[in-house]
């Protein structure tokens, strides 16, 4: 099985999905996850530098999470410390999981993973960050 955990430089945990520089890619085996790569994030409005933050993404507003969704197609499971509703509606639709955590170590939140210790987004989501 493939994690991926969001993260700015490939150590820690971004603070927001959509935002992040990249994630970082595990392949897990028993209960030893094993880094497998990062890979930037070029998938988002906001990583590609096309979101000003003067908006808001409630309402109407909605950037598409295809190309995100599709990257990380491979993988069962998202850790970050920040992700939206409609990020994890879509990527539920995938049978992609969103776990949200505490610790800011991408090492440590996958560990934290496979020894069931993290809480999994259910439906619509936290809002914004958990």
């Amino acid at each position: 099985m493939r994690i991926a955990v969001a993260s700015d430089d490939g150590r820690r945990i971004a603070a927001h999905t959509g935002r992040c520089a990249g994630f970082v890619i595990y392949d897990v085996q028993g209960n030893a996850p094993q880094r497998v790569e990062y890979r930037q994030n070029r998938y988002t409005a906001h990583a590609q530098g096309e979101c000003d933050g003067a908006h808001d993404h409630g309402g109407d507003a909605h950037h598409s999470h295809g190309p995100l969704v599709a990257a990380l197609a491979d993988c069962r499971v998202l850790i970050t410390r920040g992700l939206g509703p409609r990020l994890v509606a879509d990527l539920a639709v995938h049978n992609i999981e969103a776990y949200v955590c505490n610790v800011t170590d991408a090492d440590e939140a996958a560990g934290q993973y496979t020894a069931g210790q993290l809480l999994r987004v259910q439906g619509t989501g936290c809002g914004h960050h958990c």
